[in-house]
């Protein structure tokens, strides 16, 4: 019996030392797993919505039905909501025209710690890093897209990112990969979400911002437009209502102004002929110049040429098969990153780039306000303007036709700032201090201020740039950072890179709710 006993006992004691030690070495794994491979992180802010949610309310109209993230980095105003695709400053009708929920957690993310020590970054990586200036404790850890690599020279131009490798003579445009275009987009109005009771709407409704040139050759049915004639007809896009600008209706709480008029779009619609024959072109009127997408026959085409010189066009075109009767076509144009897209029914069917300097973008984009005869403005005058507003048109003829399913999306826009105090949190050394003075336009957004990358160095931005604290702004490092890393203001230093966000595995949601996990999705 006491044998037993002590046996029993034993044995109880083992077990108890072989658990503990299973947990040792399960907590070890596990903090080598997060320590060096994968690590999850909380969005807390706002600063690259909507790719990624920080701390927010959702909003869904029960006009349009659409779900809209409003940011929660701004102090809460109901009265600032609004119902905007509807119109930009259409406002609810009263407390039962949407459903607001309360307060949600930003988008738990997961980090790849384990690729930069063996991999470099590659432009347009969403990155996490320790930011310089301010790099211990929970809120010293950023997310943004990572847009200059070491050796560059990166300059911000009409809201684009234009880089000089070392050892180049001249810049060239930074071109987003299909996969971050297709996350860039940014939707401005679709058809899908027309107001259900137009006449409840505090503002009114004028119908669809396609609006028919005349309008007697248009009628609105629906979510649709229908033109029942064969001649020649056009729609033509209301600006002042919908206006084609960087606004961000995840910034409602907190506008930012000026609005900077956006030229890279993405429109798109499904075309409907009510008899052979017809044709189309949509015309895009931006920088100074025209950019047709055209379907005749069975040819698709781009043309572009400036304005007041159709003489001298540039042409592409491909076969495709002719547009017959009932059958529906999805037409996509798109034009960003200097590079014009037209898309048949998901595929790519012709493609015209044009390789434009900063300084040739600028004179397109800005130099089109009144000058006294013979004034010359300069690179550095025209950044400091708005650029021109885009206009679009859209004809028909041929046959009557029938469209759908139309959307317009614009990209990303990474403005011009001017740099605060923040800035000069940390004293930067005597040759930062001209760069980072209070007053001075930001990092890379103006040409008395590009931004020339070290061998070890990286330029960050958000893709919701007015909310976003990021390398045009940063400003001079940390005193540890500057002594034992790299004293250099605005950039991001190698050593400070933590890895390449890649997934979104749990949406955000409120403590008492279930996750959105339709909202899971791969970060690009």
């Amino acid at each position: 019996m006491s044998q037993s006993s002590t046996q029993s006992s034993s044995e109880h004691g083992t077990t108890i030392i072989e658990t503990i030690q299973s947990l040792i070495v399960a907590f070890t794994l596990a903090m080598i797993f997060r320590g060096f491979v994968v690590e999850g992180f909380v969005i807390p802010t706002g600063s690259m919505a909507p790719t990624l949610l920080g701390q927010h309310m959702s909003v869904q109209s029960h006009q349009t039905g659409k779900t809209t993230a409003v940011g929660l980095d701004s102090q809460p105003q109901v009265k600032l909501i609004r119902d905007h695709l509807a119109g930009r400053e259409q406002p609810f009708a009263d407390q039962h025209s949407a459903t607001l929920s309360g307060s949600l957690w930003g988008d738990r993310i997961l980090v790849a710690k384990w690729l930069y020590p063996f991999t470099s970054p590659d432009r347009w990586d969403v990155v996490v890093f320790r930011v310089p200036t301010a790099p211990e404790g929970a809120s010293g850890t950023y997310i943004k897209r990572l847009v200059g690599l070491p050796g560059e020279t990166i300059w911000i131009v009409d809201g684009d990112i234009f880089v000089r490798a070392s050892g180049d003579d001249r810049f060239h445009v930074a071109r987003k990969p299909g996969h971050v275009r297709e996350t860039a987009w940014q939707q401005v109005w679709s058809s899908d979400y027309t107001p259900g009771q137009p006449l409840r709407l505090p503002r009114g409704w004028e119908g669809m911002p396609w609006v028919g040139q005349p309008r007697s050759d248009w009628k609105e049915e629906g979510e649709s437009l229908e033109s029942e004639g064969t001649g020649k007809a056009t729609l033509m896009w209301d600006e002042e209502r919908f206006p084609l600008d960087d606004w961000n209706a995840y910034n409602m709480f907190g506008p930012v102004s000026p609005e900077f008029a956006v030229s890279d779009l993405r429109i798109s619609g499904t075309i409907i002929p009510q008899a052979d024959g017809l044709s189309t072109s949509l015309a895009l009127t931006a920088r100074s110049h025209v950019f047709q997408f055209s379907i005749a026959g069975e040819t698709a085409s781009i043309e572009m040429w400036p304005l007041g010189s159709p003489q001298d066009i540039t042409l592409v075109n491909a076969p495709i098969p002719a547009m017959r009767t009932g059958v529906p076509m999805r037409f996509v144009a798109e034009h960003i990153d200097q590079a014009t897209r037209l898309f048949i029914d998901g595929q790519q069917v012709v493609e015209l780039e044009y390789d434009w300097t900063p300084h040739e973008r600028l004179v397109a984009a800005m130099d089109k306000y009144e000058r006294r005869s013979g004034e010359q403005w300069t690179d550095g005058q025209l950044a400091e303007r708005l650029p021109v507003p885009p206009a679009l048109s859209w004809s028909f003829d041929g046959a009557p036709v029938r469209l759908s399913r139309m959307e317009i999306d614009r990209d990303i826009y990474y403005r011009p700032a001017i740099i605060t105090s923040h800035a000069i949190k940390n004293a930067p050394l005597a040759e930062f201090a001209a760069d980072t003075a209070p007053g001075r336009h930001g990092a890379a957004t103006h040409p008395d201020h590009l931004r020339v990358l070290g061998p070890d160095q990286f330029f960050v931005l958000g893709d919701n740039s007015g909310r976003s604290l990021d390398s045009r702004l940063l400003g001079s490092p940390a005193p540890i950072v500057a002594e034992q890393v790299d004293p250099a203001p605005f950039v991001v230093p190698r050593d400070l890179l933590i890895g390449k966000a890649f997934l979104v595995y749990f949406p955000a949601l409120t403590p008492e709710s279930v996750p959105n996990f339709g909202m899971l999705r791969f970060i690009h």
